[in-house]
């Protein structure tokens, strides 16, 4: 199992919010502190950007590049790994988003320094062979918090109210559903929610169901004391949390004590008026499990931004079902979640340069 260190998002630092200052000077940014290298030094570090060119996150590498440093960008669509290999040989830096990498990778880059990703998985990581060559990992945990915790509620939301359904209807030249007339859609007020996971994710979603007057309960491999206290959150064992709650929603990363927690016997001990809203990673549930669960009623509905195979086929017969509320994967892509994570990332390449620890360090154990 995979652990964080140092995992806290602190709300005073440059991502978040957005609007606090950044310790370090970039290009664009006239206001910021001065550079904090050696000017004596021939070389400035080079950070290589695996990112797509179509995504967002790729303008972001220069605008928070620190003045002197070197910024290389390879498309994964157009260059691919080969040319990210050639690149990373006298790479310091490497940050990748929305694309893989195989350890290859790693070794032909021998001055790596740390490598960032920009998302909060880090599934599909070659992380126990960074471990043996020496190479940190961090990722981007909480800069995509809110707009992910954003989408659990919409998908309660959009589930509740037969939205999806109601729109295509109105769409078609129609007007009401019977589906829609009352007798089956629900508020969430008052209901109890089940969080497994209250990490970053986790704990803005409770702060967010809070206007819904809800009863929270939770379920995490650490006790949350702050945040019982603040949310009035009861830690419960998963069992309880399952034959409890009226809607679930999961915020655990994917890993080896993770990996297909919500299977049969779980949906089994759920309400059949109950609702489970996935927005982490897809092999956590076990699929074929809960479209058993959904297409024999066992459970009310379920709101899914994330699948065990991305993209999901064509094929997969939950797309058929009636009971489920459907987003490929962009719980976390909103315009105020790129910058976050760049940043987030340059932050801890200075960190690393100045001989600090960098925040958000995955390490095997």
């Amino acid at each position: 199992m995979f652990r964080f260190r140092n995992t806290s998002i602190n709300r005073k630092s440059p991502h978040y919010p957005a609007t606090a200052k950044p310790a370090i000077q970039c290009r664009n940014k006239s206001n910021l502190c001065p550079a904090l290298f050696n000017p004596q030094k021939q070389q400035m570090p080079k950070i290589v950007a695996y990112v797509p060119e179509s995504t967002p996150v790729h303008g972001f590498t220069e605008d928070y590049l620190p003045v002197g440093w070197e910024l290389d960008r390879v498309d994964p669509i157009v260059g691919g790994i080969e040319a990210l290999n050639a690149t990373v040989a006298d790479a310091d830096y490497l940050m990748i988003y929305s694309a893989n990498i195989e350890a290859d990778t790693l070794r032909a880059g021998p001055n790596l320094k740390l490598v960032h990703l920009l998302s909060a998985g880090f599934d599909r990581f070659p992380l126990v062979e960074a471990g043996e060559l020496g190479i940190p990992v961090c990722n981007a945990s909480g800069t995509n918090a809110q707009g992910v915790a954003e989408m659990s509620l919409t998908l309660m939301l959009g589930l509740y109210r037969h939205l999806t359904w109601v729109n295509e209807e109105l769409r078609d030249g129609g007007w009401k559903l019977k589906r829609a007339n009352g007798d089956d859609s629900y508020e969430i007020q008052d209901k109890t929610v089940g969080i497994i996971g209250l990490g970053n994710i986790g704990q803005i979603t409770a702060r967010i169901i809070q206007g819904f007057n809800p009863t929270i309960l939770y379920t995490d491999i650490e006790a949350k004391p702050e945040a019982e206290k603040e949310f009035g959150a009861r830690r419960v064992d998963l069992d309880e949390l399952l034959s409890e709650s009226d809607i679930i929603t999961i915020h655990t990363p994917l890993d080896d004590s993770t990996r297909g927690i919500i299977g049969a016997p779980e949906l089994s001990m759920m309400k059949s008026t109950a609702i489970l809203i996935n927005t982490c990673r897809g092999p956590v549930v076990d699929e074929a499990a809960l479209y058993d669960a959904l297409k024999g009623r066992s459970i009310w509905g379920a709101g899914l931004d994330v699948f065990e195979q991305e993209p999901t086929p064509d094929d997969n017969p939950i797309r058929q079902l009636d009971n489920v509320v459907m987003a490929p994967h962009i719980a976390g892509q909103t315009a105020e979640s790129y910058p976050r994570r760049t940043h987030y990332a340059i932050d801890n390449f200075v960190r690393v340069s100045r001989g600090e620890t960098p925040t958000n360090l995955i390490t095997p154990g």
